[in-house]
């Protein structure tokens, strides 16, 4: 009888040991690699195609830099009174000091918050509707192109939308925790988070807090005393920073380092465009949310919802009087919007989990509706990815490849998704499948549209500029001169460059070795154009060096 050797044998074991685990654990490890598939789309990011945005992400990442370079992260290190709390800059410039300056670090925050934000926005979902709908709600909106785009984008908005489903998730969980020890410690945070919420994004932490307000006051009205006690002493803790920031501020401005903050508050709140508003937001929605906004429209109109609300001022009251505030203010920019999201999706998921049909054709209506958006939008792409070809190829810089397969992936996708709604074979008509079909191939084709710099990238002319081998010798060793140049550049530059001065006195140039210009006419008509001449051109900025030095 021949023996099998001992490797074997223990590698008969280990590979029937496997089997075993696998098999009892099989939901827990597809689950894991599920998501870390999901999170693995944050990731796959080509570094050298991606540039920040002007003017926001360049503004936040070189007032950011001025926080880290200080070191002072309470006393404002800005040349005048700033009309924005410290907070919308902290975390940004924490990932600086801890890894450096880059476009990765400067988006690590939103990154991080955003996955944050994912599983806050489930565990408010799980605490008032079914696991089935919690889960419907987070793919819904990790799938919508809004929060995609803000997901990489190096701003306090993401952190900023944590901190409010943090209060949500805090107080829901004083409501239902048994033991007292317990609620206490959950109301106390929830006070934290309401105050830290203003830290990062000042006035605007007011429009999801009033919002809040009717939820809040009707559950802690019947609280015990103890209980409201701390939700106050959170508020106050959390409170901290922005004392010590707006302290710091009147010490080194005076009084206009405080009335600045709500000087900007009080032009923002309330103008003369909210008829624009009422026009320009419902488009912005239904793009900006696709397909959840269409959705839910069609839903709220031909059907019902069976299921039976818990906190129908958390659910409905909240985002309505927040809706309300935004609509109301002087202007109204879709990231403002982004804290309302969460709630949406947590809508839209308890109305498709559970509904029945409002009218005898709601049905047949629903099915033709869709079947003919979802033609319509395949229709739009193709034509566009087809008829702007030179774009396409512009604005990949050369490799549209990638441009063509994901368009086609989210084409074939979108009338795959078809079957679920017309009766062929074992399908039938199941609007969950349907969106599931959607949003997936939908969230991977745009974050990897993002992550290859096919959007959210609209300045990589100047980073292949400032990384040019001509040009990197001479900005690492010498002081560049900004005269000139228009206002979105300038703000790229000056993070860019952090050694570069702006010059606006046409009296000096001529002392100055090496210029950045958006307009080489002004130098013409100044008589110094003999003096400079160009090195590198990127778009219509030139770099040029002095002759005479």
């Amino acid at each position: 009888m021949q023996i099998l050797p001992s490797n074997i044998i223990k590698y008969k074991k280990f590979k029937l040991g496997s089997i075993n685990f696998f098999f009892k654990n099989k939901i827990l490890i597809v689950t894991l690699l599920l998501v870390l598939s999901f999170i693995s789309f944050y990731f796959i990011i080509d570094f050298s195609s991606q540039s920040l945005v002007a003017h926001d992400e360049g503004l936040y990442a070189r007032r950011a830099r001025l926080i880290e370079y200080s070191d002072n992260w309470f006393s404002p290190p800005f040349s005048s009174p700033h009309h924005k709390t410290l907070g919308s800059y902290w975390f940004i410039a924490l990932s600086i000091k801890l890894f450096g300056n880059s476009e990765l670090s400067l988006r690590l925050p939103s990154i991080i918050s955003s996955f944050l934000c994912l599983i806050s926005s489930y565990l408010i979902a799980l605490k008032i509707s079914t696991k089935k709908s919690a889960l419907v709600s987070l793919f819904s909106l990790s799938s919508m192109p809004l929060w995609i785009q803000y997901s990489r984008y190096a701003s306090p908005d993401i952190p900023f939308v944590l901190s409010i489903l943090l209060v949500i998730l805090f107080f829901l969980k004083s409501l239902d925790s048994p033991d007292h020890m317990r609620q206490n410690f959950y109301i106390f945070l929830s006070g934290f988070f309401v105050s830290t919420s203003f830290f990062i994004r000042s006035y605007m932490a007011f429009v999801p807090l009033i919002g809040l307000a009717p939820f809040i006051f009707f559950h802690l009205y019947r609280k015990e005393y103890i209980s409201k006690i701390l939700f106050c002493i959170g508020i106050f803790i959390g409170s901290i920073p922005t004392s010590l920031n707006l302290y710091f501020s009147a010490k080194k401005f005076g009084n206009i380092g405080i009335t600045a903050l709500f000087d900007f508050a009080r032009k923002q709140a309330v103008g003369d465009s909210i008829f624009n508003n009422l026009f320009v937001v419902p488009l912005n929605f239904l793009y900006l949310t696709f397909p959840i906004g269409i959705l839910v429209l069609i839903l709220f109109v031909f059907t019902r919802s069976n299921f039976r609300v818990k906190y129908p001022l958390l659910i409905y009251c909240y985002p309505l009087l927040s809706l309300i505030l935004l609509l109301c203010m002087s202007t109204s920019y879709p990231h403002y919007y982004l804290v309302l999201l969460p709630s949406l999706s947590i809508i839209f998921a308890n109305y498709i989990s559970s509904y029945t049909f409002r009218y005898s054709f709601s049905r047949s209506t629903i099915k033709y509706l869709l079947v003919i958006i979802i033609l319509l939008v395949s229709i739009i792409l193709l034509f566009s990815i087809i008829n702007y070809k030179d774009l396409v190829t512009q604005y990949t810089y050369g490799n549209p490849l990638i441009v063509y397969l994901l368009s086609l992936f989210i084409v074939l996708s979108y009338f795959s998704s078809i079957r679920f709604l017309l009766d062929f074979n074992h399908f039938g008509f199941n609007l969950i499948k349907f969106l599931y079909n959607i949003i997936i191939p939908q969230y991977i084709s745009l974050s990897l549209l993002y992550n290859f710099g096919v959007l959210g990238n609209p300045n990589y002319k100047t980073k292949l500029f400032l990384n040019d081998d001509a040009t990197s010798s001479i900005f690492n060793f010498n002081t560049i001169y900004l005269f000139n140049v228009d206002s979105k550049t300038k703000t790229l530059l000056s993070y860019y460059l952090p050694s570069s001065k702006v010059v606006d006195d046409f009296e000096v140039i001529t002392n100055y070795k090496y210029i950045i210009t958006s307009n080489i006419n002004s130098l013409a008509k100044l008589d110094l154009q003999q003096l400079f001449i160009p090195i590198k051109k990127f778009d219509n900025h030139l770099l040029l060096v002095n002759i005479s030095k």
